[in-house]
């Protein structure tokens, strides 16, 4: 292999605050960089604020706001972020240290007044990609930014009534520094932190972890998880297993139909499976319930056993589906025989038998089994 180059290449990245359009299509795109293995330690010297921020203690909170959701969504590639805290040292280019921070300019080189952040790539040219030797991230100090999430101008500031949210921006730039492009400047469509184009997307699509994998060369691998049908059925079947085999009451409370138990238990559920902590799981699927549509996962998994989460957050979130449905959407109750503490240890059981390889038959007859008495089958796969 020829010895790689020492010259270097230099790539401005520039963030604009525009309007947005989205269309489902995967359609990611990439600089010319790549990472080698290994931690990607960035100096953040972005400080502490005069004026509380709305989701954030500091802007460097803020930032590793952002640097934190890539980490999740990076756990499978063999990269991620380091937050250096309280550095010293100042910023310079081609320096060697990677750095995140604000100023009026560009080592020099004024701003325009629609310029919202610049990703600085350094890097040295190899055969394929090149190797990155020093990256900053420079916020425009002159823009009027807060830490909010949400639609985008919710922060206001009392100079303009609007303001950008730095956490969004951070994770657009971000997604520069692994080596992803603007997929709307590329003749894509599609809902992207990625696009050039500032938005109400506030957190990694689909098309963002896809292209930082792709970017890796690492597969992805999908939660195989069944239809809603089957979910209502093994529900109905649950029921009768408790009237009939266990000769349980129709006694137990609550306010989620049987299709509802079907639907929204498997969504959250798909979100924790997928990286989101059970609290941004259920964030997710209420969401959904004010129609906002499918939110995307927080992170893409890499084939291999799926671990399931501890059963009592399964049970802290049906409970709070029932709230839900209580206090507003106004459901009467409803009379089960399953408790919800069944409801929890068994559709989270039948569901990790059925994301682990077996049919809708077998994972029934696998908990039927438990639920009689009988040991705790392997999986499937």
């Amino acid at each position: 292999m020829p010895a790689p180059s020492k010259s270097r290449i230099i790539v401005l990245i520039i963030a604009a605050a525009l309007a947005w359009l989205t269309h489902p299509l995967i359609a990611f795109t990439f600089l010319g960089h790549r990472w080698p293995a290994g931690p990607i330690d960035i100096h953040v010297q972005l400080g502490s604020v005069g004026t509380p921020l709305n989701d954030a203690a500091s802007w460097d909170d803020c930032f590793i706001a952002g640097l934190t959701d890539w980490n999740a969504a990076l756990e499978s590639t063999g990269r991620s972020f380091n937050a250096v805290r309280e550095s010293t040292r100042p910023p310079s280019s081609d320096d060697g240290i990677n750095s995140a921070f604000f100023s009026g300019d560009l080592y020099g080189t004024p701003f325009d007044a629609t310029t919202i952040a610049i990703t600085l790539v350094t890097a040295t040219v190899r055969p394929g990609p090149d190797e990155p030797v020093d990256v900053d991230i420079v916020f425009n100090n002159a823009q009027p930014f807060n830490c909010y999430r949400g639609s985008k101008w919710f922060g206001q500031t009392p100079e303009t009534n609007s303001a950008i949210d730095l956490r969004r921006v951070a994770t657009h730039e971000l997604g520069h520094v692994l080596g992803l492009d603007h997929p709307d400047e590329n003749g894509q469509i599609v809902p992207a932190i990625m696009n050039s184009l500032i938005s109400d997307i506030d957190v990694l699509q689909t098309d963002d972890m896809k292209g930082a994998f792709a970017r890796y060369d690492i597969p992805i691998s999908s939660v195989p998880f069944p239809p809603r049908d089957e979910v209502l059925n093994f529900f109905v079947q649950l029921e009768n297993e408790y009237r009939y085999t266990l000769g349980r009451s129709k006694n137990n409370l609550g306010f989620v139909d049987s299709e509802g138990t079907a639907v929204w238990f498997p969504e959250w559920l798909r979100y924790v499976l997928n990286g989101c902590n059970p609290e941004e799981a259920s964030r997710r699927v209420f969401l959904q319930f004010k129609g906002l549509g499918v939110q995307p996962v927080c992170k893409l998994v890499a084939p291999g056993t799926i671990e399931f989460p501890p059963r009592n957050e399964s049970l802290y979130f049906l409970n709070s589906l029932d709230i839900y449905y209580q206090t507003l959407l106004n459901r009467r109750i409803i009379l089960g025989y399953v408790d919800i503490e069944g409801k929890a240890v068994w559709l989270q059981e039948y569901l990790r038998y059925r994301v682990n390889g077996c049919d809708d038959s077998t994972a029934l007859e696998l908990v039927l089994q438990q639920i009689r008495g009988g040991p705790i089958a392997p999986i499937c796969k």
